[in-house]
This record gives structure tokens, C-alpha cells and sequence, in this order.
């Protein structure tokens, strides 16, 4: 069974018993968001909690912190987000629209690995033993 038929049960499954609702669903839903539901809630915090008590009051050394994520631009800047993290964009002048590049770079080496599948599958039967 592939991959995407395993997920596409799964959320299924959790959207009929009230795990996770489409987000907006009565104004024609968000693709691939989901809310919570009753007992998608319920498992939410049961994982929390249980992620909270074996990281922060089993161990000492842990001290639990909950923070807002607006935070003082110094703190980004300390913590690396700043410097180190950056999308680098390419613009096309033809169509007018700004890709990432390191996008562009996945999507070219999937098709060069699309196209050495297919020259795999045609190989004569030695060849392809190999891999």
C-alpha cells in the first residue's frame, strides 16, 4: 500500500471519529490544515503533558519555560535566527516570480533521479542486480 493511501486513511479515519476537522471547513476549508477536534484536544494535551513530565519534572536539570514567540529583536539575533537562517531568492524576469533557490535545487535533483530510475528499470537484468 503507498505511502499516500496509508495517510489519506489515516486522516479519515481521525476526521469521522472527531480527532481533527478541515480548518474553515463551512467556508470551503484551508488545504492541509487541520483543527482539533474533541478528542484530537484531548490527545493533544495527554502527549503535552506527557512530554512535560518525562523533560521538565523528571530531570533536575530542566528548567520548563513557556514563552511567547514575540519576543525583543536581540533575542532572534543572540539565539542565530537572524543571521543564520534566510531563504535565498531567485527573481524571473520572464514570469515576474521569486523562487527559493534551494527549491528549485530539490525539484532539479528529483528529476535527475526520476530519469536515472527509468534508465535503472531499462537496464538489462545484471545491471540493475547491482542496485
Amino acid at each position: 500500500m503507498a505511502q499516500d493511501d496509508v495517510f489519506k486513511k489515516l486522516v479519515a479515519h481521525c476526521k469521522e471519529y472527531g480527532y481533527v476537522f478541515p480548518s474553515s471547513e463551512i467556508y470551503d476549508g484551508l488545504s492541509a490544515v487541520y483543527d482539533y477536534g474533541q478528542y484530537g484536544v484531548e490527545l493533544k494535551n495527554n502527549i503535552k503533558k506527557y512530554w512535560w513530565d518525562s523533560m521538565v519534572l523528571l530531570n533536575d536539570n530542566i528548567v520548563g519555560l513557556d514563552s511567547a514567540i514575540f519576543m525583543h529583536p536581540t533575542i532572534w539575533k543572540a539565539s542565530g535566527h537572524v543571521d543564520a537562517f534566510n531563504d535565498p531568492l531567485i527573481d524571473n524576469k520572464d514570469s515576474k516570480k521569486r523562487y527559493r533557490a534551494d527549491v528549485l535545487i530539490e525539484e532539479h535533483l528529483a528529476k535527475i533521479e526520476e530519469k536515472i530510475s527509468k534508465e535503472v528499470e531499462k537496464s538489462p537484468g545484471t545491471f540493475r542486480s547491482i542496485f
